[in-house]
Order: structure tokens, then C-alpha cells, then sequence
């Protein structure tokens, strides 16, 4: 569940990507980080535990997301129905990044989407 005062995380978290990309000269990429991040951060608030953070950082050939929740639970796509109005992130995660994935520990979701 989330509450009232994290609501806003999702969106401050998009503006601190937008100028990031923008900053690094990447701003085609910003609408398709926009929903990543949207996406890891939500599902972190909705199924994780403890702090949130996010980590954006450039490779060579990649832009990476991570999402940090404090929860060993690793996260798989749900299997939602048509009419069904959640169960879609991870979903849109792997249609959107090139890859994604957790980390060992299982706290970290990751994604990336090529430069």
C-alpha cells in the first residue's frame, strides 16, 4: 500500500530523470525513462519494504535504472487480465528496456534501455 506522502516519489523521481538525460545530453530517451521509472518506483512502494531509491547512470552503450525497495522479494511480472487496472509493470518494463532484471540480494530492480 501506498501512502499519501509517497505518491509524490514517482514524479519527483521523473523530474530528477529528465534533467539528468537532459544534463547528459540523452533527451530521447527521456519518454521512455519516464515509464521505467514510473514503473520500478510504484512497484518498489507497492510491494517493497523500507526506503525507495533510485540510481540512474550511463555505460558506454546503456542507460541504466535501478530501484532499490529494502525487500529480498524478487518481483515477477503479474499476469493481468484486460480489464484488470494493475498487474502491468514488469510487463511494460520488458516490452519497453532491452533488459531487466534483480539483483542477487534481491532488493534492487534494474533496467536499461540502449544509447
Amino acid at each position: 500500500m501506498i501512502v499519501e506522502a509517497d505518491r509524490a516519489v514517482p514524479r519527483r523521481s521523473r523530474v530528477i530523470v529528465r534533467a539528468a538525460l537532459r544534463y547528459w545530453g540523452r533527451p530521447g530517451l527521456v519518454e521512455s525513462a519516464d515509464l521505467l521509472v514510473t514503473e520500478l518506483v510504484t512497484n518498489a512502494f507497492k510491494h517493497g519494504r523500507g526506503d525507495v531509491g533510485v540510481r540512474l547512470y550511463l555505460t558506454d552503450t546503456h542507460l541504466l535504472i535501478e530501484v532499490r525497495d529494502g525487500s529480498p522479494k524478487v518481483p515477477v511480472p503479474g499476469d493481468a487480465a484486460l480489464d484488470d487496472e494493475a498487474g502491468r509493470g514488469l510487463f511494460l518494463v520488458s516490452v519497453i528496456a532491452d533488459a531487466w532484471g534483480v539483483s542477487p540480494d534481491g532488493m534492487t530492480t534494474w533496467c536499461s534501455l540502449p544509447l
